[in-house]
């Protein structure tokens, strides 16, 4: 009976450690955030403040066009990106806007491109250097 009840312990311990390596440290998409967003660039905005909009802590953040994959993520911000890009690396009709705090990605939005073309005013985004350009 011992033996049976360290089996299946052992085994939820396990599972449990398994499935929170999945879910540690994965960045979430924030569909909220990328809703604040396009909404401000189909009305018009050229340069949207992003500390104002985000709820969250965040060191940096780089938007990402089309055609991009996690390689060119990790490598331009210096994380390992466990989530997902949305096919970014496939589809023309999206950007994606990544947050990094340390080591790792934290949160991402899908930006529509039908409001425009998104960008970094002058190189890696952070909450004291926060505008998102608008190109149309």
């Amino acid at each position: 009976m011992f033996n049976k009840w360290i089996f299946w312990f052992g085994g939820a311990v396990l599972i449990s450690a398994m499935v929170s390596l999945f879910f540690v440290n994965r960045a979430s998409e924030d569909p909220v955030l990328a809703k604040k967003i396009v909404e401000q660039a189909k009305s018009g905005a050229t340069e949207i403040p992003l500390s104002a909009l985000t709820d969250f802590d965040w060191d940096r953040a780089l938007v990402y066009g089309p055609y991009t994959t996690v390689d060119v993520i990790e490598d331009s911000l210096n994380v390992e990106f466990k989530g997902s890009i949305n096919g970014l690396d496939i589809r023309e009709d999206m950007f994606l806007l990544v947050f990094a705090k340390g080591g790792h990605a934290i949160k991402t939005a899908e930006l529509s491109r039908a409001a425009g073309d998104y960008s970094e005013q002058d190189g890696m985004l952070t909450p004291e250097k926060d505008l998102l350009m608008i190109k149309r």
